[in-house]
């Protein structure tokens, strides 16, 4: 406060007008920061139209998402259809939501098996409706989400180096490939649509999410070190495992997965540890994306009641007098500009 009125209230004598003020430029973060000082008023949350926290809309999103997934689940087990091997080897009438058809197929059933549950979203409507519900629908969402916290960290990562800076952007891109590739193979079937497409979309989907979340993570790690908050050590924890855990059983199963696609699919039902591999990849998938709104807590959207262009316009120029709450303008460029009208002044007298 006592920079802002040495800035502000301090004229120059008559002997300044020999030096022409000149307007400066910020060449670092640091000098950006002191040249910014006393000019930034508060945000005057009280004095907002409109003042809500985005966390509260995204959590109840969140958790729609994750019931529409569960009823998914249990919805294409209550209705599928569990063969034994004679009607494997035979053919054994089915159906897909009001059509049926006639399946048979030469792979054996597992002994020891359990469900698969993108198994169970293809061969049964109500899992694949709900599934296409939660790939689909949220995508926008989700990255905004990925956009806030890539704001939020391109501000930190400014001084940092120029690698730490180019993951931070990448980050977007391949998010936006893969909630894209997940939400197209919800919606291209195998049986019903072309598995060459569902199957290139799912190895797209393995690819950049893995990317992804390797990138995310060292980002999050780089940008938190000096961070001891603990939310931010539980969201960079998830993060981490969620990561390892994802990584390891993705390309395993997704070998399995991709190798069962170019055989006719009459049950959902997968070896047991094929299948634990995917409840293991969807938890930690969902583990790390859900830590994400962890990140953007703290963001609001504001909405006033005067202009944010950047050069002050008050409504009320009473509130902008000396002296006044709004006395000083939250660009410090007008205010420079206007220090040196003042200094001119000074000169011609």
């Amino acid at each position: 406060h006592c920079f802002t009125e040495i800035i502000m209230n301090d004229w120059p004598s008559p002997s300044y007008s020999k030096e022409r003020s000149q307007m400066l430029v910020p060449k670092t973060k640091e000098e950006n920061r002191l040249l910014k000082e006393g000019f930034v008023d508060d945000n005057n949350e009280h004095l907002a139209y409109f003042n809500f926290r985005i966390i509260w809309p995204l959590l109840a999103l969140t958790v729609s998402v994750y019931i529409f997934f569960i009823t998914g689940v249990l919805g294409s087990l209550f209705t599928d259809d569990l063969p034994n091997p004679l009607e494997l080897r035979r053919a054994f009438w089915t159906r897909y939501g009001s059509l049926r058809f006639k399946c048979n197929s030469t792979v054996p059933f597992p002994k020891d098996g359990l469900p698969s549950v993108l198994n169970l979203f293809e061969l049964n409507v109500t899992g694949n409706l709900m599934f296409r519900i939660c790939s689909c629908l949220p995508v926008a969402v989700r990255l905004f989400v990925v956009y806030c916290r890539r704001e939020l960290i391109r501000v930190d990562l400014l001084s940092s180096s120029f690698i730490h800076n180019l993951m931070n952007e990448v980050v977007f891109a391949l998010s936006a490939v893969e909630f894209f590739a997940m939400a197209l193979f919800s919606i291209v079937t195998i049986r019903k649509d072309s598995a060459a497409i569902n199957r290139y979309c799912k190895t797209s989907f393995a690819i950049a999410a893995s990317a992804n979340m390797l990138i995310t993570t060292a980002v999050i790690v780089a940008h938190r070190k000096h961070n001891t908050k603990r939310l931010d050590l539980i969201s960079m924890m998830i993060k981490l495992l969620s990561t390892m855990a994802f990584c390891y059983v993705s390309p395993q199963y997704f070998q399995r997965h991709q190798a069962n696609i170019s055989f006719q699919m009459c049950h959902s039902y997968l070896p047991r540890v094929y299948a634990i591999m995917e409840y293991v990849m969807i938890a930690s998938y969902g583990a790390f994306h859900l830590s994400s709104l962890i990140d953007i807590r703290h963001i609001s959207f504001l909405c006033y009641p005067r202009t944010c262009s950047g050069e002050c316009e008050p409504l009320d120029p009473k509130n902008f007098e000396k002296g006044s709450k709004f006395e000083y303008c939250r660009a410090f460029e007008y205010q420079q500009r206007r220090r040196a009208m003042k200094h001119e002044t000074v000169e011609r007298f």
